[in-house]
């Protein structure tokens, strides 16, 4: 069973994750966290180069800066990476079944980053909708509330309804992770690179 469960390996996909796994064992109610993403490899980050997204090198390829992301992600011991195709999502006592083509896999949590192209993940309590900020014909989004789906499910990146522009996709990831930890703590709660290792 793991804590949370990411689908999506792209921009808010690793948003969430890398800002879940940096709090680790630092915190009484982070210890013991069991996080997974799963990927198929199809993210639209890798068709593109970057010039205008701060702290990378100026026009990286999409190639390099997911390998970059899921090199920092391997500094961490308690988050997965698979490379799988989600088909179907549970409802379960204690959170989410989550089926793929190779797996089953168990969460208390579920966050879908599955970008604007489509969505074709079997749940029922999941509406699809036109993207309304986007220039493109024909994307879509994800019914939600703040991220929030349902009690456990949330939806971040462009899936949520979020422009296409990859700091923002990946903020909303870490947003996302950072609503969840409001879960787990009972009040606002950020992760914060400090000297001291502090979430304030």
């Amino acid at each position: 069973m793991y804590d949370v469960l990411i689908i999506g390996g792209g921009a808010a996909g690793y948003g969430c994750a890398l800002t879940l796994v940096s709090v680790e064992d630092k915190f009484p109610w982070a210890k013991d966290k069991k996080y997974m993403m799963l990927d198929n490899g199809k993210s639209d980050i890798l068709n593109a180069s970057f010039f205008n997204l701060a702290g990378v090198s100026f026009g990286i390829g999409g190639d390099e800066l997911l390998s970059n992301m899921e090199k920092q992600l391997k500094n961490f011991k308690n988050c997965s990476l698979e490379d799988d195709t989600i088909t179907k999502i549970e409802k379960t006592e204690n959170g989410y079944k989550v089926i793929s083509e190779l797996n089953v896999y168990e969460a208390k949590i579920v966050v879908l980053s599955t970008g604007m192209h489509a969505f074709n993940i079997e749940y029922e309590n999941i509406e699809v909708l036109p993207h309304n900020d986007i220039m493109k014909p024909n994307k879509i989004c994800l019914k939600n509330d703040n991220n929030l789906i349902e009690d456990g499910l949330y939806v971040a990146g462009l899936a949520s309804g979020a422009k296409t522009m990859f700091a923002i996709a990946n903020g909303e990831g870490a947003k996302v992770a950072c609503d969840i930890f409001k879960v787990w703590t009972g009040k606002p709660a950020v992760a914060h690179d400090t000297i001291k290792d502090k979430i304030v």
